[in-house]
């Protein structure tokens, strides 16, 4: 009998890319799925799927979940920088990762891939590639999403001394089609359908295709070395490229140019007087200011490891965009 798998955060952007592959490559999967939540999934998924209801927040819950798995996939978290939502945030990727982990303790799974961020590794000063060994004091700055991720990753590498087999993978901005929310890299897809793609910030960012981190965190589970972090990477790239990219692919032609941060950092502020005044707060929100001061950086990371010893087949910038516009 195949090995049971466990998937938190099986409904969200990265998760169910990794469901996904799963299910394409003959597995069997149980989910994690929060009370209430809407996702729907398609036939083929949901015929290979067993749903269990909970939340990583929750220890009795995911220990229910845990019952009987020997391999699992924790996806589960909450990507976002901003401030206002600092305590769910850290709720999820902190305590969450902890409970998950202290769990597949518990019951002795076979092997826990952990799907951090490259946030957890730092975010290096421009003309550094950073790599695993970065050490978090050089980063330019922090935020609340860097040093959840950060402390969740920890907490759960502290499991690999009782005995808990884990390997740890750190993705870039992973460009996963036809889905995402809509301030997400998704939302910057439609905009250039829309022809309103015209102005970026000027830093840029490390980018992952969909196929590379699906490849990557499988090959985690199956080749990885215990208590290894891996970055998951496609290629580093401007935002300036990017949007340029992605233009050409829905067919418009009009230039894209580099705007200066002033009126990025004004409109960051205004919509946090806006939420605040509101009281709504958004997690895929990118126009918040602590995302912002990032926007002016080329934060870039090196995935050196993960291809020589994962062995995954790095897709071309091309083929990235492509299969994202879909």
């Amino acid at each position: 009998m195949a090995p049971r798998i466990l998937v938190t955060g099986a409904t969200g952007y990265l998760g169910s890319t990794i469901l996904e592959a799963l299910v394409r490559a003959g597995e069997r999967a149980t989910i994690l799925v929060q009370p209430g939540d809407p996702h729907v999934m398609s036939p083929e998924l949901r015929s290979n799927v067993d749903v269990v209801r909970g939340d990583i927040t929750d220890a009795q819950s995911v220990d229910e979940a845990m019952r009987g798995i020997a391999r699992v996939y924790h996806l589960a978290g909450i990507a976002s920088p901003n401030s206002r939502l600092a305590n769910q945030i850290w709720r999820t990727n902190v305590l969450g990762a902890y409970h998950v982990a202290q769990s597949a303790w518990r019951h002795g799974v076979q092997r826990l891939v952990h799907v951090s961020s490259t946030a957890a590794i730092g975010y290096p000063p421009n003309g550094v590639i950073a790599d695993e060994d970065f050490d978090p004091r050089d980063s330019v700055l922090d935020n609340v999403y860097s040093t959840t991720k950060r402390a969740g990753e920890q907490l759960v590498l502290d499991f690999v001394d009782r005995g808990l087999d884990v390997v740890v993978v750190n993705p870039a901005a992973v460009f996963a089609p036809g889905f995402g929310p809509p301030r997400s890299w998704q939302g910057l897809l439609v905009a250039a359908r829309k022809g309103l793609l015209r102005v970026v910030p000027p830093g840029g960012t490390a980018v992952c295709s969909a196929r590379d981190f699906a490849a990557g965190v499988t090959a985690a589970m199956n080749k990885g070395q215990p208590g290894r972090r891996y970055i998951l990477s496609t290629d580093n790239l401007s935002y300036r490229q990017i949007a340029e990219l992605l233009v050409r692919a829905v067919g418009r032609s009009h230039q894209v140019r580099v705007a200066p941060m002033r009126p990025f950092r004004a409109l960051g502020r205004g919509k946090r007087i806006a939420s605040d005044f509101s009281s709504r707060a958004h997690f895929d929100d990118p126009l918040v200011p602590e995302n912002i001061d990032l926007m002016a950086r080329k934060v870039y990371y090196d995935p050196t490891r993960a291809v020589r010893e994962l062995g995954i087949p790095k897709v071309s910038v091309a083929e990235l965009i492509t299969e994202f516009v879909g």
